[in-house]
């Protein structure tokens, strides 16, 4: 699992500040809720991983410094 620390994402086989990221793309895996999420850094390489849809929150919220508002726009209005 991974963990968020002083803008450094890491798990067992990376770790990577968020500083760096340039950009993140998800896709939501349907069968079993997950989510796809992948950093996109400067070198071209890309870091991905599996998350919850609270997870992926919480990773937005920490890149963009909460300055972005995570709307699926599916849910009843």
């Amino acid at each position: 699992m991974f963990k968020i620390e002083d803008r450094i994402i890491h798990d067992v086989s990376f770790a990577v500040s968020l500083d760096v990221v340039e950009l993140i793309t998800w896709r939501k895996n349907d069968d079993t809720g997950e989510y796809w999420v992948k950093f996109h850094l400067p070198s071209g390489k890309e870091i991905r991983i599996k998350v919850s849809e609270s997870d992926l929150r919480d990773i937005v919220d920490e890149v963009y410094n909460g300055n972005y508002d995570l709307d699926f726009g599916w849910h009843d209005e």
